[in-house]
């Protein structure tokens, strides 16, 4: 999904089923006098109905009773297995504290499983206070073209098609990307949706070439299809300036915090990359999805997106790194710090991160240390690539140029009999954190 770059960039995740009232947990009660509006209702109120009502993403609703009660044994499994709330992220308080968490108190679980196995009583009926469907008002709307993917085989994409779109911004003054959402047209084949920052005029990395004249080149390589291969960012060797948008299974809208905003100047184009991944969907597939950007005239910070995954590197060494086989748990671990990407700049603080791997993740932690002692900043104990999260703390990180960061992916190759490489396709695996850092304008501007 990435290479190791940095980009002057944002990425928020709201919470695609949250609210941002306080949990409250219901009074104590005995398991036969749990009612849905008394008990369950005010749990689903907090964590669930921005999801789970009329027009939300979740398949079903929770904001009336009768629906409530039919769906009483999908809600224990859901507890039980704690695919519900889709929150990955340790928030017991031993690892930092997130704003707009979803986690679910441990009460609050055992109260709504006392309900559902205890006849899912109705109560008294009351008004539901039904939390508005997240939205990104005043919003631009860029459509990808009407696409067919098809898989491009291979060791590290046997399913998978990574394929580029450019689009015009039409802007003649520099405006800020402070906020973003992706409606993908096919959810059932979309691993990411990625929007880079291209200067089409400016020098790409094959030397005497421009990135306009390497994206038509990449182009020409299938020219009776639209776009452009591109497994790295927008395409090999095109130098890209930022990457505003990285959508993810899961994710809702995208709000980016700090008072910051990406820069989009005139003249710029925007790269659309989309992960299709087709294993499992033999069929003819079309897409078209829509990425929508909220513009701003100007910001007082800098948010900068630091996308590292040592273990893709190897890729680019010659030996990669391969998962051993028909193990319950292998890891791999890697290290950095953040001189590497700021320098000496030192008015910078991490707001927060990102995990990302494939089928195969099992756990993932990040360890940043200022000092002889590690900070947890972040810890995943069952890692589910269907709900992905930007996690941002309730107070950021202040981090020097001699911040070290540790990260560990854990895998699960039990079901394999041959070593897994990391690649690009969803067969394959990644060790990525996307780390979410903000900076002063003026910092950056001296």
């Amino acid at each position: 999904m990435f290479r190791k770059f940095i980009v002057l960039a944002s990425l928020a995740v709201l919470g695609a089923c949250s609210s941002d009232k306080a949990a409250t947990p219901p009074a104590a009660s005995t398991s036969s006098a749990l009612t849905y509006y008394d008990d369950a209702l005010p749990i689903f109120e907090q964590h669930c109905l921005e999801c789970h009502q009329n027009g939300g993403i979740a398949p079903f609703r929770l904001d009336q009773y009768a629906d409530a009660k039919l769906q009483a044994g999908a809600i224990v499994a859901a507890l039980q297995s704690r695919e519900m709330p889709p929150w990955a992220a340790t928030s017991d308080g031993s690892c930092q504290n997130f704003s707009h968490s979803l986690a679910l108190a441990d009460e609050d679980r055992q109260t709504l499983t006392q309900w559902a196995t205890s006849g899912a009583a109705e109560g008294t009926p009351r008004a539901v206070e039904l939390p508005s469907r997240p939205a990104l008002p005043d919003a631009t709307d860029f459509s990808t073209p009407m696409f067919s993917p098809v898989a491009q085989g291979g060791d590290l994409a046997e399913f998978d098609e990574y394929r580029c779109f450019m689009l015009d911004p039409g802007i003649d003054d520099v405006r800020y990307i402070t906020g973003y959402d992706v409606v993908p047209g096919t959810p059932s084949v979309i691993h990411h949706v990625l929007v880079s920052i291209v200067d089409p005029d400016a020098e790409s990395d094959l030397e005497g070439m421009t990135n306009g004249e390497v994206m038509t080149e990449l182009h020409a390589q299938s020219p009776d299809r639209e776009g452009w291969p591109c497994f790295g960012g927008a395409g090999d060797n095109v130098n890209v300036e930022s990457v505003p948008v990285a959508w993810a299974p899961g994710q809702g809208m995208v709000e980016y915090p700090g008072e910051s905003g990406v820069p989009l100047v005139p003249g710029r184009r925007l790269v659309v990359q989309v992960h299709y991944n087709l294993a499992g969907n033999p069929g003819a597939i079309t897409d078209q999805s829509v990425v929508r950007l909220r513009l701003a005239q100007t910001v007082p910070n800098v948010g900068v997106v630091v996308l590292e995954d040592q273990l893709l590197d190897t890729l680019f060494d010659g030996t990669p790194h391969a998962l051993e086989p028909g193990k319950p748990s292998v890891t791999y671990g890697w290290q950095t710090h953040v001189s590497d990407y700021f320098g000496s700049l030192s008015d910078v603080k991490l707001y927060g991160v990102m995990p990302h791997m494939h089928q195969r993740g099992h756990k993932f932690r990040m360890n940043v240390s200022s000092g002889a002692t590690p900070t947890c900043g972040m810890d995943v104990q069952q890692w589910d690539f269907h709900w992905q999260h930007m996690y941002f703390y309730s107070q950021p990180l202040d981090v020097t140029p001699d911040t070290k960061i540790d990260v560990t992916c854990d895998f699960d190759t039990s079901s394999d009999t041959a070593p897994v490489l990391p690649g690009w396709g969803t067969r394959n695996e990644m060790c990525l954190a996307v780390m979410y850092f903000v900076v002063p304008a003026a910092e950056l501007a001296q």
